[in-house]
């Protein structure tokens, strides 16, 4: 399989990516929706008491998993791997509030090896508007790379396409592993931004923010407290059973590193 974003003959496959963008409609900026693109029930928008037990279930709008999500272990310049690299992520387009979202990724290569990654995203026209390389660290195991704050934020309502390559042979950009997904940015009403505000832990906000579709910053808030509490018994089955349900809790026992921080 050719790397879609090597050379502009191997752009092909992005118009499929891109397509989404039409059959899934804009979520008007006014209003919160779930992935399944209708509005969420008040009932699913209150805020848990702080004593009750959080089951961290997230509902992706479709049954199939996203297309793009795991890459290919077939390139004859990977090392041979176990699990596929895979982009942590729910949906066919996954939704954010922030303007400068985070993105995680499972990366199944060992860091000793002298490689890089590249990030890329596209607008709507797939005109890029971001790329970078960096050094991989922390891997195998998930890694994340946020969108740096110098870059313009994502507007509201749009669709951006990203992508994430691991480079197999720095020499031959058609062998790098890849996986891709779409994200767009949302704006909260005001009723979710004072439940969030009224939250007194991050466990309530991760049931508010999955309970929202918003699945940026549920993944992100939740492997943040895994990574930082590596023995906590109850985040460690919040963040399983979040992983269980969107059919990637194979990777739930995976060390949560560092990794991509963009070259300054």
């Amino acid at each position: 399989m050719s790397h879609p974003l090597g050379k502009p003959s191997n752009l092909a496959k992005l118009p499929i990516a891109i397509g989404l963008i039409v059959f899934t409609g804009i979520v008007p900026v006014t209003r919160v929706y779930g992935t399944s693109g209708r509005e969420l029930r008040p009932d699913l928008r209150q805020v848990p008491s702080p004593n009750s037990a959080i089951a961290t279930v997230f509902e992706p709008p479709d049954p199939d998993p996203p297309e793009g999500r795991e890459g290919s272990g077939s390139r004859t310049s990977c090392p041979p791997v176990d699990k596929p690299l895979t982009g942590l992520i729910a949906s066919q387009v996954n939704y954010t509030l922030s303007g400068h979202p985070t993105f995680w990724f499972y990366v199944p290569y060992p860091s000793e090896l002298p490689r890089e990654v590249e990030f890329v995203l596209l607008d709507e026209q797939r005109t890029e508007i971001y790329k970078t390389v960096v050094p991989i660290s922390d891997t195998p195991g998930i890694v994340s790379f946020r969108l740096p704050e110098n870059i313009p934020a994502l507007e509201v309502g749009k669709q951006y396409l990203w992508q994430f390559s691991y480079r197999c042979n720095p020499r031959i950009r058609a062998e790098d592993d890849y996986v891709e997904g779409v994200v767009q940015r949302v704006a909260a009403d005001s009723a979710l931004i004072s439940q969030l505000e009224a939250a007194t832990t991050p466990m309530q906000r991760v049931e508010l923010y999955a309970a929202n579709g918003l699945w940026h910053e549920t993944l992100t808030t939740l492997a943040e407290l895994r990574r930082d509490n590596p023995g906590n018994a109850e985040i460690a089955a919040e963040w399983t059973e979040l992983l269980e349900s969107i059919g990637l809790g194979h990777l739930a026992n995976e060390a949560i590193g560092g990794c991509c921080r963009p070259l300054q």
